[in-house]
């Protein structure tokens, strides 16, 4: 590559990233909404195509059109989820179902509460797609959790399981785009047109699934009661045994999917962690000799919401909801028949068509589960109120989630010339399209260290999308192009691609457009940004993990080099957790030495009290009081400020 070639790159390079880091700052610092960043990176990209790119106005015009309707999955699993769990609100279902989780666990209830409803509700959910995000934070409240902790216990509890959400949809998405790369360079890949299946995709995934669910789970502990939840022995323990549960049951089902061939298990994933989650942490809870259900938490107002409907009708919405997931991916030939036969494809010029497979996607059967639950909780007297508020809740987080797919698809179908090849798609010239762009500067800059980022770049693509599936729409081009010019095998670009959606995954907790919709069923929009600086460091954490993983798994590491980078990202981790203990012991110092000098103008006998998050700072003292109203006590422990 020449050197004007070479500065053309790193001027279309920076260019191209522009865009995201200007999303970024709206979010984070302007605290615009996930559906206004949006738009307005969809039209900074429409219009960089166009004029730097050399992209035909039609195509990008198109592109936006497909990368809409791609998004079909996610967003009408939005929409059908928040008009479920609105409806199961006001039908008074919802009030039922908790005042059942209210007697879940007695002594030492918080860290088995958190795992089963966060981690094995959460994953279970998720996977039929009544999404977590939605349907628990109303419940986490109603246990007496804070705002913050109700948004975030349930949106980072599922993210290790994101892959297999709403019957698989990330995993099927990243199936297709990695199976149709591979077929459109069969030149380079000889035998590999149907490469890889969706069990070998899933499978491929679950791998990463044990130790980022252990990570994730240990995180929730810090979220729910800092520290000193955290270093509790029985909450490190039901920590590691549901987060193994669920990760070895997602390796488990996905390595029977790939050795007997059926696709039609990779679906179930979450069903199966997620109940078998719950399962261990019923048990874990027996040995320990722990009292598993305790009425003694319940008010009069409980009892009473308790006599006005059995249990299995106010669930009946996600009983039924299971019942059809199931018969339509347990059965081989309605599985094939709603999956293959009646694909339903779209087809639009110069694009390949978009599958949209509405009677198999879980938004369908979403809403099907809500109708024939009414005739058994009624609606009567109660329509208009559901209809209002569910458009209140979705218009804005359903925008959202849509948007960026046009914004993934306008970067794909960068530099075409509007012209149409011998095979019908759009010719595109491949130093002007955005994907191609940046897979070279990749490949340039990080040589065989680039499986280091990929992580990192589709936690970039979740943080601001909202959506690890629309992290892969975007992302998966650029990692196979990488990694094919980097000279990687076939499995260890399926790997690099696998590691991108898991940092799309772990994004959730991080993603404005996702905790938006989480803060709108509690009524509590505003405290996003608070629910990201808690989650934060968590989710870099096991994002950081992913990356050394990958590192190892691509490279074809010996066991031998995979203990050596494991010790020196162990080494790395500690120092800057280091780093970070002597910030904070700096600052309390500082805090403390500001405290005295202003204890002069108070008078003598009163404190100054500083309040901040919780936590309250005597300078009489000189002692931190952080109390966490957690289960509707607070708990108060004296330690430093952290």
């Amino acid at each position: 590559m020449g050197e004007l070639e070479m500065v053309a790159t790193w001027l279309s390079t920076i260019m191209i990233l522009l865009p995201f880091i200007g999303a970024l700052l709206l979010l984070i610092l302007a605290k615009w909404k996930a559906d206004t960043t949006g738009f307005v990176m969809w039209l900074v990209m429409f219009v960089l195509a166009i004029t730097l790119f050399k992209t035909d106005a039609k195509v990008s015009f198109l592109a936006s059109i497909v990368g809409f309707i791609k998004s079909f999955p996610i967003t009408f699993m939005v929409c059908t989820s928040i008009f479920m769990i609105t409806y199961m609100q006001k039908t008074g279902a919802l009030q039922r179902i908790v005042v059942a989780f209210k007697k879940l666990g007695g002594e030492g209830k918080k860290p088995f509460q958190i795992m089963f409803i966060n981690i094995g509700l959460g994953c279970f959910l998720v996977s039929i797609g009544a999404a977590p995000t939605t349907m628990l934070p109303p419940i986490m409240i109603a246990l007496g959790y804070s705002s913050l902790a109700a948004v975030a216990l349930p949106s980072i509890g599922y993210d290790p399981l994101t892959t297999f959400a709403l019957l698989a949809i990330p995993a099927v998405i990243f199936q297709g785009e990695m199976s149709g790369l591979f077929s459109e360079f069969s030149h380079l890949f000889p035998g590999l047109e149907n490469f890889p299946t969706l069990a070998q995709s899933g499978f491929t995934f679950s791998l990463f699934m044990p130790v980022v669910t252990v990570g994730i789970s240990l995180g929730m502990m810090f979220i729910a009661g800092g520290k000193k939840m955290l270093f509790n022995k029985r909450a490190i323990l039901f920590a590691c045994v549901g987060g193994l549960t669920t990760g070895g049951t997602a390796v488990l089902v996905n390595f029977l999917a790939k050795t007997f061939e059926m696709d039609g298990l990779v679906p179930l994933t979450g069903l199966f962690a997620g109940l078998l989650t719950c399962g261990s942490m019923m048990l874990l809870a027996k040995m320990l000799k722990l009292k598993i259900f305790d009425k003694d938490n319940l008010t009069e107002e409980d009892i009473k919401i308790e006599q006005s409907m059995p249990l299995w009708k106010a669930a009946l919405p996600w009983l039924i909801l299971v019942v059809l997931c199931s018969i339509t991916n347990f059965i081989p030939q309605i599985y094939d028949f709603l999956f293959h036969s009646l694909a339903m494809p779209v087809e639009i010029t110069g694009f390949k068509p978009v599958k949209l497979r509405v009677f198999w996607n879980a938004y369908f059967w979403v809403l099907i589960a809500t109708l024939l639950s009414i005739p058994f909780l009624g609606v009567k007297g109660k329509l208009k109120d559901i209809m209002s508020t569910w458009a209140k809740r979705s218009i804005k987080p359903v925008f959202a989630s849509a948007i960026f797919f046009s914004v993934a698809s306008i970067m794909t179908s960068s530099g075409a010339t509007g012209l149409l090849t011998g095979e019908g798609a759009w010719e595109i010239i491949a130093d002007n399209n955005m994907i191609s762009i940046l897979a070279t500067a990749s490949a340039q800059i990080f040589g065989k260290y680039y499986p280091l980022i990929v992580p990192f770049v589709g936690l970039l693509g979740g943080f601001v999308s909202g959506s690890e599936t629309s992290s892969i729409a975007m992302f998966t081009g650029f990692h196979f192009k990488t990694g094919n010019s980097l000279g990687m095998s076939s499995s260890s670009i399926l790997v690099l691609g696998a590691s991108n959606g898991i940092g799309g995954g772990l994004a959730s907790v991080l993603s404005p457009a996702k905790i938006q919709g989480a803060t709108a069923v509690i009524d509590e929009q505003g405290i996003e940004g608070e629910v990201i600086k808690k989650t934060a460091p968590i989710a870099l954490l096991m994002v950081s993990t992913v990356a050394v993983i990958t590192l190892c798994w691509v490279n074809g590491y010996s066991v031998g080099g995979w203990f050596a980078v494991i010790g020196i990202a162990l080494g790395i981790f500690a120092l800057i957790g280091l780093a970070v203990f002597g910030f904070s012991k700096l600052r309390r110092k500082q805090s403390l030495k500001a405290g005295k000098l202003a204890k002069d103008d108070v008078p003598e006998n009163m404190s100054d009290i500083r309040t901040t998050d919780g936590i309250e700072e005597t300078n009489e003292t000189e002692k931190v009081k952080e109390t966490e109203d957690v289960n509707g006590t607070e708990e108060t422990e004296k330690e430093e400020e952290f």
